[in-house]
């Protein structure tokens, strides 16, 4: 009985193996990363070199791809932060993707998610680097959306003035009142009165300026999403009982 060999490829990349596949490499026959005999790799090296010296920027550019997607995040940007909360059927296959629970939160130091209706805190830490004491004054700006509609939050800093200790930090926190009366949301079911919702994702930003300290300000995104996003479903016998 043979063992340690294989009699064919099952992956395509190359005839018959002569070793166990040991070594995890890029095949240039399928484009994507797998593992391999030596003959393979080397075989494969060889193919990538040879690619390199006649052009460069093409023979690279595939394990390249191949890398970036194997590392790449399931929903998230590099460039921008988005929040995705998709709807998943239950076996009824009567769900989709829903675009109005992504958010594209841009050029923000602190991110913030919410919804309609709540009190959100959110502490702020300032680290003090130096050996010096630090007066420090905060002034925060109104909460606005990228294209500049005041959304009329009421928010307060606790505190707004401190010392920072030499080599220490002092935390403070934002709170404030998610109001979605001017984000375009709807108020009313039926004739129920509702607190004011959106129908998809609303992001609004304020910037917070610390004087006495040595760093730009600070932006503030606070992303408000819909009630259905990220809600949990409760199934009512789809498909289990007819």
């Amino acid at each position: 009985m043979r063992t340690g060999q294989h009699q064919h490829s099952q992956h395509g990349c190359g005839g018959q193996s002569r070793g166990p596949e040991v070594i995890y490499g890029y095949c240039h026959d399928t484009n994507r990363m797998r593992m391999m005999d030596y003959t393979d790799y080397m075989r494969n090296m060889q193919t990538g070199y040879s690619n390199l010296y006649s052009n460069p920027a093409a023979g690279l550019q595939p394990i390249i791809d191949t890398l970036s997607g194997m590392m790449r995040g399931p929903s998230y940007s590099s460039a921008s932060t988005h929040h995705k909360v998709h709807k998943h059927g239950w076996g009824c296959g009567c769900h989709e993707q829903d675009c109005t629970c992504s958010c594209c939160i841009r050029c923000a130091d602190v991110i913030e998610y919410a919804r309609c209706g709540e009190v959100r805190r959110i502490p702020i830490t300032f680290d003090n680097d130096t050996r010096r004491e630090r007066d420090v004054t905060l002034q925060l700006g109104n909460f606005a959306t990228e294209s500049g509609l005041d959304a009329g939050w009421q928010a307060a800093l606790s505190p707004t003035q401190f010392k920072l200790p030499p080599c220490g930090e002092t935390t403070v926190v934002l709170s404030m009142n998610v109001d979605c009366s001017k984000l375009g949301g709807s108020s009313a079911v039926g004739n129920e009165r509702m607190p004011a919702t959106v129908d998809r994702c609303k992001v609004v930003y304020a910037t917070l300026r610390a004087e006495g300290c040595t760093i730009r300000p600070l932006v503030i995104a606070v992303a408000v999403l819909p009630e259905h996003c990220g809600a949990h479903h409760a199934g009512c016998g789809c498909g289990c009982c007819n």
